[in-house]
């Protein structure tokens, strides 16, 4: 059982596990603190007189000062349980009217006096009997006056018990701050992956659809390009699939659905395109977010060439380094456009978005326009599969990266 289990379980074994352990702990401290140095070892001086220990031996005296310890954290157990469980939920609860919540608390108030009082009575009793019994074995030669006892009494009351409480409420709280924070940790993961898979659903069928709409026109016009075309995007969508589902995917895929897309708009323009494409560097052993440059070659093909009469162009640059990703896109512009074109389109925005989520502070991304073309820089980070994911670091969204 990992300590984290231990701490934070809700499983009625192991919260039994873990009060136990509490308990053991405190009832430790109080042989080693109070009970021994004061009733049978005075002071921890072995040289001074101990008639308990002379009298029933090392065992036996052992398993007296452990009774009286255990019948002690009992009553401590009594006490802190009263107030973790009864009083501090009846101060802190909430959606009672005003009126009826000051008057709750002052009866909740008397209560926990009167339910203190009742442990302090109880607890000077136990110090009756374990002074008496010090007095049958000679550690005392008379039972002490009250002048004796009160002060140890009162000193067990006003140290022993703040302490308990403290600790076992310290750990309450602190256990419910971070259960509380982990719950807000996690609403906020699951409202990041809701978001994200919202703007990878919206990819996919604007994706799609542009596709189909190549491959219906190459049908009706009897174009020999239909069947190469729909193997191309058989593949297409089996990456989309099965792959793309998955938080990170492996660059040469990411890279080969590019290629795939490209394949088809060349089949689509045919020799009127001038599509140049370079790829630098090792995509091997690295991971990228899936569909993240499909979008901006898209929106290069339906803002630039498609629009363009005659000689559309588009160039694609992609330099891998070891921990980088460039890639650079540019494309002709026509000379007559609607305003503001190159932003337009649900795949780029959605693209913006998740690139916010999952490289916040850590990307690159750079539109540009002038007179005879536009341009995208885009620069992520990449990631090798056997490197410690988690250390990519992800302000806004926690995947299971391994």
């Amino acid at each position: 059982m990992s300590w984290y289990n231990l701490v934070f379980s809700d499983q009625r074994s192991t919260r039994v596990w873990r009060h136990l352990l509490f308990w053991t702990a405190w009832c430790i401290y109080l042989m080693i603190t109070y009970l021994i140095p004061t009733n049978w070892i005075p002071g921890w001086n072995f040289n001074a007189p101990t008639p308990h220990i002379d009298k029933y031996g090392i065992a036996l005296a052992s398993l007296r000062i452990l009774s009286a310890a255990i019948l002690l954290t009992v009553v401590h157990a009594a006490l802190v349980y009263g107030i973790l469980y009864f009083f501090l939920p009846r101060y802190i609860s909430e959606g009672d009217p005003s009126a009826t919540r000051n008057k709750k608390w002052v009866v909740t108030t008397v209560m926990l006096v009167l339910f203190v009082c009742i442990i302090a009575f109880i607890n000077y009793f136990n110090f009756i009997l374990s002074f008496y019994l010090s007095t049958r074995v000679g550690y005392f030669q008379r039972m002490p006056n009250m002048a004796f006892i009160i002060p140890r009494w009162g000193r067990q009351v006003l140290f022993n018990y703040p302490t308990v409480v403290g600790f076992a409420l310290a750990i309450k709280l602190m256990k419910d701050w971070y259960l509380k924070q982990k719950e807000a940790a996690d609403v906020a993961r699951e409202k990041i992956n809701a978001e994200l898979q919202l703007l990878k659903a919206q990819v996919h069928p604007h994706f799609l659809f542009n596709t189909l709409n190549n491959i219906y026109s190459f049908i009706i016009n009897d174009s020999p390009a239909a069947p190469g075309a729909l193997k191309k995007l058989s593949t297409l969508l089996r990456y989309i699939i099965y792959e793309c589902n998955q938080p990170l995917v492996k660059l040469e895929k990411e890279l080969k659905m590019v290629r795939d897309y490209i394949d088809l708009e060349k089949i689509r323009y045919g020799e009127t395109l001038n599509m140049n494409l370079q790829v630098q560097g090792n995509a091997d052993d690295k991971v990228i977010c899936p569909l993240l440059l499909i979008p901006f070659l898209e929106n290069s093909f339906k803002h630039g060439a498609s629009e363009m009469l005659t000689h559309p162009w588009i160039n694609l640059n992609i330099d891998i380094e070891d921990q980088a990703l460039h890639f650079i896109l540019s494309n002709s512009k026509p000379t007559v456009m609607a305003e503001n074109t190159l932003t337009k389109g649900l795949g780029l925005s959605n693209v913006k978005k998740r690139l916010a989520i999952l490289y916040p502070g850590t990307h690159s991304l750079n539109v540009n326009e002038d007179v005879m073309s536009f341009s995208v820089s885009l620069e992520v980070p990449l990631i090798k599969p056997n490197e410690n994911l988690q250390e990519f670091k992800m302000e806004k969204q926690s995947y299971e990266l391994v």
